[in-house]
C-alpha cells in the first residue's frame, strides 16, 4: 500500500526535490489507537509515515525547538457539509529513524536530522504519548517556531488528556463519513511553497458502541481534509462536482481554503454550506462575510467550531461567533477582537469552522470576504476575498426595495459600488471594477426577467 501511495504523489516528490530546501509531507497515515472514554468523550491517535521530499536535511533535534510537530484533527462529512469534530495537542517529534519508504534514494543525515529523500515512521500509540504533547497555542504554524521546553512537557493525565478528543455522539452517525487529518509543522522549511503540502488525510471508521477507530482506503497525501468535501461528497471515491474549493496563499502568512457545498431543497430554496480552513495562517481568521443579495435575508443559519481543551489551549474563548444582519451580507464574527482578547475564538491554524444558511436565491459565482483576527505587518492586508458560490438576486438591477427599476436602484448601486459591497461583484472575481459596472448597465437596460 505504501509503495502504491508513493506512486500517487511522485509528481509532488519531484517538485519538492527541485525546490532546493527541506520539504516534509505525511505520506501515509497508518494505524489507529483508541484510548477509551471520559465524561462522554473518547480519544484517539494515528500512526504516521513522514517523508522529506526536499533535497536538504530537515533539522530533527530532540529536547530543543529544532524538531517537527505533528497535529491530528478529526472531521465529519454529511449532506455536503464538512465539520471538524475533534482536536488535540501537537506531538513533539523525537529521534528520526531514517528509512526509504517513499523510494526517493534516502541520504541519511544522522540522528539529528532527516536526510533528503528519507522517511521516518511512528506508531499510533507513540503519537498519542502524552508527555511529548504540547499546546497548539504556543506554535507559530507558518514559521514553525515554538518555545522549548513547551508548556506541560512530560505531563500525563487520564485517557483523553492532551489527545485528539471527540464526543462519542459525533462518531456514532452511521450516515456520515469520517476523516483523520495529520499536519506537519517545521521551522526547517524555509521555502513558503513547501509549507502548503504539509497536511494529509484518510478515511476512518468507528465500531458501533465501542467507538474503536480503524483506517480504511488510501492516504490522500499532501491534501488537507477539506478536499474530502468535494472528492468524497457522493461517497468514498465518488466526487461531488457541485462542491467548489478554493485556496488562498497569503504573502508571508500561510494558506487558507474555503469550500462551498450547495443543495437544492424541495421547496425551491437552496442550502449553502461553507467550510473555512486555516492551514497555517498565524494571524487566524476573525470574521467572514458572504453576499446574499439586496432585500434578502437567510434562514436556518448554523455555525460549527471546535472545542479546545487542556491547559493553555482551553483558555481559548469557546463562545460561538455572532451573526450579522444578513441583509445584504451574511456575516459571522468573533465576539471579542484581538485587542480585547488575543485568545478569542478565531479560526486558528489547523482548524476548520463551518457555516450554513438557506436562501431563496440560486447559486452563482461570488466572493467571500475574510478578515484576519490578529494584526500583521504594517503593509499587510486586514482582509482578503476568495471565490465561493453564493446566492444572487435573479434581477440584478433591482437593488432598491421598490420593485420598479428606476433612478433609486442606480443610486443604490453606486453607493454599494463605492462602499466595495461584494453584492455588486456581479462576475464573482472578488474585485469591483468596470466589468461589474458593465454587467449592471446591460442588466438594467434588459430589465427584470
Amino acid at each position: 500500500m505504501l509503495i502504491k501511495m508513493c506512486n500517487v504523489f511522485i509528481v509532488g516528490c519531484a517538485v519538492g526535490i527541485a525546490s532546493a530546501s527541506p520539504d516534509l509531507i505525511c505520506s501515509e497515515i497508518n494505524g489507529a489507537t483508541s484510548f477509551g472514554f471520559v465524561d462522554g468523550k473518547v480519544a484517539y491517535s494515528f500512526g504516521t509515515t513522514v517523508c522529506n521530499i526536499g533535497d536538504a536535511p530537515v533539522d530533527w533535534v530532540a529536547e530543543t525547538n529544532q524538531h517537527p510537530l505533528f497535529s491530528q484533527t478529526l472531521y465529519k462529512l454529511k449532506d455536503r457539509q464538512l465539520t471538524q469534530i475533534g482536536i488535540g495537542f501537537v506531538r513533539h517529534a523525537t529521534i528520526p529513524l531514517a528509512s526509504n519508504a517513499c523510494g526517493l534514494d534516502c541520504t541519511p543525515a544522522g540522528f539529528d536530522a532527516l536526510g533528503a529523500g528519507c522517511s521516518t515512521s511512528n506508531a499510533s500509540s507513540i503519537n498519542g504519548s502524552q508527555g511529548s504533547m504540547g499546546p497548539r497555542t504556543e506554535i507559530n504554524a507558518f514559521t514553525g517556531d515554538f518555545p522549548y521546553p513547551f508548556t506541560s512537557i512530560g505531563q500525563t493525565g487520564n485517557a483523553i488528556y492532551k489527545r485528539l478528543q471527540v464526543d462519542l455522539a459525533d462518531v456514532s452517525d452511521p450516515d456520515a463519513l469520517y476523516f483523520i487529518e495529520t499536519q506537519i509543522i517545521t521551522s526547517a522549511e524555509t521555502d513558503p511553497a513547501n509549507r502548503t503540502n504539509n497536511a494529509s488525510y484518510r478515511q476512518v471508521i468507528f465500531s458501533p458502541g465501542s467507538a474503536n477507530a480503524s483506517l480504511v482506503g488510501p492516504t490522500y497525501a499532501q491534501q488537507p481534509a477539506i478536499f474530502a468535501m468535494r472528492d468524497h461528497g457522493n461517497g468514498i471515491g465518488v466526487p461531488d462536482p457541485s462542491v467548489l474549493i478554493n485556496q488562498k496563499n497569503i504573502p508571508d502568512d500561510g494558506t487558507i481554503h474555503v469550500a462551498t457545498g450547495i443543495t437544492e431543497l424541495d421547496d425551491g430554496t437552496w442550502r449553502y454550506n461553507y467550510a473555512v480552513h486555516n492551514q497555517n495562517t498565524q494571524r487566524s481568521i476573525g470574521s467572514i462575510m458572504i453576499p446574499i443579495g439586496f432585500n434578502q435575508s437567510a434562514t436556518s443559519r448554523a455555525f460549527n467550531d471546535v472545542d479546545y481543551h487542556d491547559d493553555l489551549d482551553e483558555l481559548i474563548d469557546g463562545t460561538d461567533w455572532a451573526q450579522g444582519q444578513f441583509d445584504p451580507d451574511g456575516e459571522w464574527h468573533t465576539i471579542e477582537t484581538y485587542e480585547t482578547n488575543p485568545l478569542g475564538n478565531a479560526i486558528r491554524w489547523g482548524t476548520t469552522y463551518s457555516f450554513s444558511f438557506v436562501s431563496d436565491y440560486e447559486p452563482m459565482n461570488k466572493a467571500m470576504l475574510v478578515r484576519f483576527f490578529a494584526p500583521g505587518d504594517t503593509d499587510g492586508p486586514d482582509s482578503m476575498t476568495i471565490g465561493i458560490m453564493g446566492p444572487i438576486n435573479p434581477c440584478i438591477p433591482n437593488i432598491d426595495p421598490d420593485p420598479a427599476l428606476n433612478f433609486f436602484d442606480i443610486t443604490q448601486f453606486i453607493t454599494a459600488f463605492m462602499q466595495m459591497d461584494l453584492n455588486v461583484d456581479f462576475n464573482g472575481d472578488g474585485i469591483l471594477d468596470f466589468f461589474d459596472l458593465s454587467i449592471y448597465i446591460q442588466a438594467f437596460h434588459a430589465g427584470c426577467p
